[in-house]
């Protein structure tokens, strides 16, 4: 029987045809005793009926809201998504450097480096050493003879430039200069504009700025508070709190500051709950959506926003792939292999690089020499020599490519067929596998999915060839592969057989599946507005372009920019009067791996406010 609550008028009415039924009272006009007693009871038991719909609401999260909601989502471990502070990285700059730029682009070799202005260079005390293209991969510390101030020209010790220098490649004094560290928790601003408070943030790495350098590594950013608050534009952040951590210190920011998001409302934890729930069933498309939100990688703090799933059935294998974004418009963490260039004056015990700097301390290496290729191990690295495990037989000339590979088979059982690489998931497209027969002396690369089929998520590759390959051949790789954020993902996703209580995965067994992320959409608007007599278009512009901004950011993956919505944002301004949109034009649709961002590729605003 449904529950129907009764109103205090029909509670009242059934209490008096009761007493008048049963006794001899007539009088139960407004305002007589017995009516007064009724009306105290009807009252008592219209509360009640009031009560018990409250609880009906309260008991189901549809209807429930606020804490209640909180409350009864919790019986199905779903939380209510917390406040989350904006976060970016920021580079540290030595103000006292003595530094320059270059003026002319210098082929290797050269002797001669021109600056704009050298003046803050020494006229005495040479040789001393200046550093050259720093933050280029063409680093180079070079060794000063002389210095015409006259044209502001260095003369170089031989062997001279090692790399070529272009036009804006900066020089700096090495012989002098210090190392500087800027502490975890220092406190940098954006400062305040006319429409906006000043913005605070604190360092979640300790920085470094190399004796010779002008930039430090780049480092995290946190927002002090939470929220949206936090969001703030590129080559904002150029203050600091206080004291600065060295005199001649400076700050900036790159690219924005983004991620800052309020806490979840209850129509947005409601809709996620149903999705949740309804996902259950593991292996849907909904499923594999709704188990990525939320996910946190425990080393940079990160968490999934929104994701959208993709059924590719025109690849080969098929394949699902998972487009996750963190609110900023996620750049994907990935680790690439090192490659490079082999040097003159390697020997059979010491191969000599043009700059190895991105290869680790040990390893092996794969040399693309002429006509052999090889493989070889190396224990130790000094600057830009390797020296080798044992004495190679093939010594390369200089010119050669050389990549960092690992080894994935030293010598197979006849017929094998399913390898895996090390470091799953493995980035798209980036996969080299090369094997060699015991009677060979070159290696074959192998092509994706004519000799091999690659699972990038798991990072097990399996040769098609049905009789495998022969007894004893070796297998080596290079790839690039992701980690952080779209790793933990992957591995939520895909599951994991050595920890299968916290990763007990979702995807169906047999699926090809991919975690990447998606593709910017970038979204121009251009509109005009109009004040109410009492405001200035001029004042209103930038909170209505901030309005516009977030409200297309705040898009989630695959979902369509609506025109009339960009109008709304503009109408939340206090003092607009009216809106004309000229661009977009109508509706703007959004693809399943698109993310919407109202930013072009320099993190400049796309909105344009006239007045």
């Amino acid at each position: 029987m449904a529950f129907t609550p009764r109103t205090f008028t029909s509670i009242l009415t059934d209490m008096i045809a009761y007493v008048q039924s049963r006794t001899d009272i007539t009088d139960f006009t407004a305002g007589s005793a017995i009516r007064t007693v009724l009306e105290a009871a009807a009252l008592e038991d219209d509360e009640q009926y009031f009560q018990m719909v409250q609880l009906l609401d309260i008991f189901s999260y549809t209807t429930a809201s606020g804490e209640n909601l909180d409350r009864r989502l919790a019986d199905f471990n779903i939380i209510r998504r917390s406040a989350q502070s904006a976060f970016g990285k920021v580079t540290f700059t030595n103000g006292n450097l003595k530094t320059d730029l270059a003026a002319v682009d210098t082929v290797s070799g050269s002797t001669s480096l021109q600056v704009f202005d050298s003046s803050p260079f020494p006229l005495t005390s040479f040789p001393y050493t200046i550093r050259v293209a720093e933050a280029t991969t063409r680093v180079q510390d070079v060794s000063v003879l002389a210095l015409d101030t006259a044209t502001n020209t260095f003369t170089l010790s031989a062997p001279g430039l090692i790399s070529d220098v272009e036009v804006g490649d900066r020089v700096s004094l090495v012989d002098g200069a210090s190392s500087q560290t800027i502490s975890l928790s220092t406190n940098v601003q954006a400062p305040p504009t006319s429409s906006e408070d000043s913005k605070i943030y604190r360092t979640t790495e300790i920085a470094t700025i190399p004796a010779g350098n002008y930039f430090s590594n780049e480092v995290t950013i946190l927002a002090t508070t939470s929220g949206t608050a936090g969001n703030t534009g590129s080559n904002r952040v150029t203050q600091f709190v206080g004291a600065p951590p060295f005199s001649g210190a400076g700050v900036l920011n790159a690219s924005a500051i983004s991620g800052g998001l309020a806490q979840e409302t209850d129509r947005e934890l409601r809709a996620r709950a149903v999705d949740k729930l309804q996902s259950l069933a593991r292996g849907t498309v909904l499923s594999l959506k709704a188990e990525s939100v939320g996910v946190t990688d425990p080393a940079t703090g990160q968490r999934v926003i929104s994701s959208n799933v993709l059924e590719d059935f025109a690849s080969d294998p098929d394949e699902v792939i998972v487009y996750i974004d963190d609110g900023t418009g996620l750049t994907p963490d990935v680790v690439s292999f090192a490659q490079g260039t082999i040097d003159v004056g390697s020997t059979g015990d010491v191969f000599a690089l043009t700059d190895a700097s991105s290869f680790p301390s040990s390893g092996f290496i794969f040399v693309e020499t002429s006509p052999d290729t090889i493989l070889v191990e190396y224990v130790s690295k000094s600057v830009n020599n390797l020296s080798l495990a044992s004495t190679s037989a093939v010594v390369p000339a200089g010119g050669e490519l050389v990549r960092r590979v690992n080894v994935v088979s030293e010598g197979t059982e006849d017929g094998q067929r399913r390898f895996t690489l090390r470091n799953p998931p493995v980035v798209r497209s980036t996969d080299l596998i090369w094997i060699k027969e015991p009677a060979a002396t070159t290696w074959t690369l192998l092509t994706p999915n004519v000799d091999y089929v690659l699972n990038k998520g798991t990072g097990e590759f399996t040769v098609i060839d049905t009789a495998g390959l022969g007894l004893n051949t070796e297998v080596i790789a290079a790839y690039s592969y992701y980690t952080n954020l779209i790793a933990e993902v992957q591995k939520v996703l895909e599951g994991d057989e050595n920890d299968s209580v916290n990763y007990p995965g979702v995807k169906a067994a047999g699926v090809f599946l991919t975690v990447e992320a998606p593709s910017a959409k970038r979204i121009t608007v251009t509109m005009s507005i109009t004040a109410e007599t009492t405001f200035v278009e001029s004042d209103l512009a930038p909170l209505v372009q901030a309005e516009v901004e977030d409200y297309i950011r705040g898009l989630k993956i695959g979902e369509d920019v609506i025109r009339s919505r960009i109008i709304d944002a503009a109408h939340d301004v206090q003092g607009v009067r009216s809106v004309q949109v000229s661009a977009p034009t109508s509706d703007i649709i959004v693809l399943e791996n698109e993310l919407p961002t109202p930013f072009d590729a320099n993190d400049d605003s796309l909105v344009t406010i006239l007045s």
